[in-house]
């Protein structure tokens, strides 16, 4: 599990969730999803909570799916496409300050996903599952930047498991997160939904801003990578400084997510804490639901 898990990555994988491709879409689709665009939500708080469970496990089986397989391909050809990725990086960079300036004098970039069909399934966990694959595929055209220079880096490991394990946590910090914005909105129930409306507007203006500052970040990483890799030369040293500081920065918040801690005398890495803290929520609200479940069917032929 050492190999798999890249808190960099992992934490990158969250950060990528909120993008402006598909970020307008996300809140509608977790309210139709849930049941809360047509009032259909008569569920106890509980079992709300165990729906949403079903719908952020569906949709983070759809991220992991993508990564995964990405993960494959990528991790059993780095030895031969490593030495160009610095090159691409380049291009990405300069091609996310291109979409930046783009967004900031109106461009919207939209998300292609299946449609609501309504009354025909399209609540099941396997239109969950679809619409987690269709969100990932489609917000590589936002993220594509961070996630090669964040994720490509991070896999220039040794091993095969290092390099696959790189864009599995990659997957799994996106579904986290989108796990804990389901639960969230069903927690919250239309609260939640209209504060998330409220920000769409400005979404568009952050995510332009954003973007520059990850396309400037990326081409200047993908220079400095060439310069350090394939020429005899030294790098450029204001690109040094920058590249070097930021190394830093990522590496101190990837100690921090590593790190051993202690809870009720026993050490752990910060990260098993945090992962069976959330596995024991999960499981208490599984239990929690199912006995709302039961006690609901005990008390309805009490009451007809």
């Amino acid at each position: 599990m050492g190999e798999l898990l890249d808190a960099r990555a992992f934490a990158f994988g969250m950060i990528a969730l909120i993008n402006p491709c598909g970020f307008a879409l996300l809140p509608a689709y977790l309210g139709f999803f849930l049941g809360l665009e047509d009032g259909e939500q008569e569920e106890s708080r509980i079992v709300a909570l165990n729906r949403a469970q079903v719908v952020g496990l569906s949709l983070s089986a759809g991220f992991l799916l993508v990564f995964g397989l990405l993960g494959l391909v990528f991790a059993g050809l780095w030895g031969r496409i490593g030495a160009q990725m610095p090159y691409v990086t380049v291009v990405i960079g300069i091609g996310l300050l291109i979409l930046g300036v783009a967004m900031l004098r109106g461009f919207q970039p939209l998300l292609k996903l299946p449609k609501l069909n309504k009354g025909t399934g399209s609540r099941s966990a396997a239109s969950m599952f679809v619409f987690g694959i269709s969100y990932a595929v489609a917000s590589l055209s936002c993220t594509i930047g961070v996630f090669f220079s964040v994720v490509g880096t991070s896999s220039s490991g040794t091993s095969f498991a290092s390099r696959f394990g790189s864009f599995l946590s990659y997957g799994l910090g996106m579904g986290l997160l989108a796990t804990v914005l389901t639960l969230a909105v069903a927690f919250g129930k239309k609260g939640i939904l209209s504060k998330f409306r409220q920000i769409l507007p400005r979404i568009n203006m952050i995510s332009a801003v954003i973007l520059l500052f990850v396309g400037v970040y990326v081409t200047l990483y993908g220079i400095w990578s060439i310069q350090v890799f394939n020429s005899t030369a030294d790098p450029t040293p204001w690109i040094d400084t920058i590249i070097r500081n930021a190394e830093t920065i990522q590496a101190g918040a990837t100690t921090w997510f590593v790190a051993d801690m202690s809870f009720l005398g026993q050490t752990m890495p910060r990260t098993t804490f945090l992962g069976w803290s959330f596995f024991v929520l999960n499981a208490g609200l599984i239990v929690a639901g199912a006995i709302a479940r039961q006690s609901r069917s005990v008390t309805a032929p009490q009451n007809s």
